[in-house]
């Protein structure tokens, strides 16, 4: 099962990554380089916590902690993009880089984040084109859909591991704490 990272407060900063598994090939004896894309593109998440009190960082401490040793979970916030009145929806169909929905997509843009949800494991995806209910996603699936998979348009969320096997927390002089770490998405 995997950790539960709180809501931020607010002031903390974030930034969101996208890994490609692209590889460029470079002839010895020049001529163009070639990019081979491939499959398994995938998402990282850097979060910097404004200073907080130690009580009020105690839950951002424990959580981030036992994510040392288990998969972890953390909303995703986009600047500039409301969730508020933001519905899921669940997928018709789907292939590569598009899906069909079923739902409402009035309210999704371009540029928002959400959660695929297939077999219990969050993909996340970013919404590149919307033509009625045919949405363009990047990166492309992952998975193979068979039809029904919750989009969480509204809370979306990474799952993956922490960076790295340790975590370090910062006391500050009046006792202020300040925590960052960055989640690798994990499939």
């Amino acid at each position: 099962m995997a950790i539960a990272i709180p809501s931020f407060p607010p002031g903390s900063q974030t930034s969101i990554i996208l890994k490609s598994s692209a590889v460029d090939q470079t002839p010895y004896l020049g001529g163009p380089i070639q990019r081979v894309a491939r499959l398994g593109d995938r998402w990282s998440y850097s979060v910097t916590l404004r200073p907080m009190h130690a009580a009020q960082s105690r839950p951002f401490v424990t959580a981030i902690r036992q994510g040392l040793s288990a998969k972890v979970l953390c909303p995703v916030i986009v600047a500039g993009i409301s969730l508020a009145g933001q519905t899921d929806c669940t997928i018709q169909s789907g292939s590569g880089k598009t899906v069909t929905v079923t739902g409402t997509t009035a309210n999704k843009t371009v540029g928002q984040f959400f959660s695929l949800v297939s077999n219990g494991v969050r993909y996340l995806h970013e919404v590149t084109s919307i033509t009625g209910q045919v949405l363009g996603i990047n990166p492309a699936l992952k998975v193979a859909i068979s039809g029904g998979e919750v989009m969480e348009f509204a809370a979306p969320m990474i799952e993956g591991f922490l960076d790295g096997n340790e975590q370090e927390t910062t006391i500050g002089m009046v006792g202020n704490v300040g925590l960052s770490f960055r989640i690798n998405e994990a499939q």
